[in-house]
């Protein structure tokens, strides 16, 4: 029988693969969060299900950057462009058809860019949502884990990945299938793939906030609501978005 240490291990390995291999990607990343933010864009946050996580790391958190916005599909099913039905139907998430009402929901402007994380670069709608963004001159980088992307089929019309449509690809690193502790002969459990995403989202952060530094200017980063005056902070620099995000 393994204990929680097994798993700590085999997660602090994992994280300095991320360190060591992902961290030049991850600064060109922030490159291209920090030019989206500089001219006044957003950062749409695509993910269903547990890629979802990603975007949660991201969107709206205290200690983070404002413009990161995260695009859920319940918002589909509040405004009335999906029934509870269908957002309850687990293949949602595969309807490329769902993509525009995305656009429709969000009002989504010319100068924002789009993260989309789907662990296997397979789903329908993430693929479609990706496609829809660099057709109309968005950026777009897509978080993967490379393995599990490898291992399979696109779910999508066009038999393409989200990666075939990314500017840049950061890459989770799971196994696949994303199992990492055996805890008797032949059963593996424990998943590294949301941790490796979370530090992935914070070494964003931290590096989107290095490059305003050194373009001289200030870092829109929202602060805690337990602060005082950080209402009136965060209402300063979230006014400009009024009417062009979900709240």
């Amino acid at each position: 029988m393994t204990d929680c240490k097994d798993f700590f291990e085999v997660a602090k390995r994992h994280l300095a693969w991320v360190k060591e291999t992902q961290k030049d990607q991850i600064v060109k990343a922030a490159s291209l969060l920090g030019e989206c933010m500089q001219n006044d864009g957003i950062v749409q946050l695509v993910g269903f299900g547990n890629d979802g996580e990603f975007s949660m790391e991201l969107g709206y958190r205290a200690g983070g950057l404002m413009p990161f916005h995260r695009c859920d599909i319940k918002d589909l099913c509040l405004r009335g462009l999906i029934t509870e039905e269908q957002y309850n139907d687990p293949t949602t998430i595969e309807k490329e058809e769902y993509a525009p009402k995305f656009w429709e929901t969000y009002k989504i402007d010319p100068r924002d860019m789009f993260i989309i994380t789907c662990t296997d670069a397979s789903e329908g709608l993430c693929v479609e949502i990706a496609k829809k963004a660099k057709e109309e001159g968005h950026k777009v980088i897509a978080v993967i884990s490379k393995k599990a992307a490898d291992a399979a089929t696109s779910r999508h019309s066009s038999g393409k990945k989200t990666t075939d449509f990314a500017d840049l690809v950061l890459d989770e690193g799971a196994d696949y299938p994303d199992t990492n502790v055996e805890v008797a002969p032949g059963i593996k459990m424990c998943q590294v793939g949301t941790i490796a995403g979370n530090v992935i989202a914070q070494m964003l952060t931290g590096e989107a906030y290095r490059y305003f530094v050194e373009k001289g200017e200030d870092c829109p980063i929202l602060f805690s609501a337990n602060i005082a005056g950080a209402d009136v902070h965060n209402r300063a620099i979230s006014d400009k978005y009024l009417g062009r995000w979900n709240s």
